[in-house]
């Protein structure tokens, strides 16, 4: 019986991780398009671009022998990681999760506990 209530707890907890997890990977594939596009038409853009690969070669101290790929990769990967902390960022200011403060005491607990036989 309490290896039951443990297990069904244990399933609530989870209820929702998939359809989270699928959304993650939408947003992480629309963040990494967007930064591809940032990437290539306003950073490394032949006509007005901000930086060439030869000025990033010589800044970071790059061998010649990194393809420029690569570099454009590591710039994609940057840009994603900053969108993903303001994403981050927004969470905590804005819902209600992420806004409670962790270690407060209350009377009521968020996590049912599955040994409790008081409403059975």
């Amino acid at each position: 019986m309490r290896l039951d209530k443990k297990r069904e707890a244990a399933l609530m907890k989870r209820q929702g991780a998939a359809r989270k997890t699928v959304i993650q990977t939408i947003w992480l594939v629309i963040s990494a398009v967007i930064a591809y596009f940032l990437c290539t038409l306003v950073i490394f853009s032949p006509e007005n671009g901000l930086l060439t690969y030869n000025q990033v070669y010589r800044l970071l101290g790059i061998p010649p022998a990194v393809p420029q790929w690569a570099i454009l990769g590591a710039f994609i990967l940057l840009i994603v990681i900053v969108m993903q902390f303001f994403l981050l960022l927004g969470f905590a200011f804005s819902s209600s999760e992420g806004r409670r403060r962790p270690g407060i005491p209350s009377l009521h607990s968020r996590n049912k506990d599955p040994l409790d036989n008081r409403f059975d």
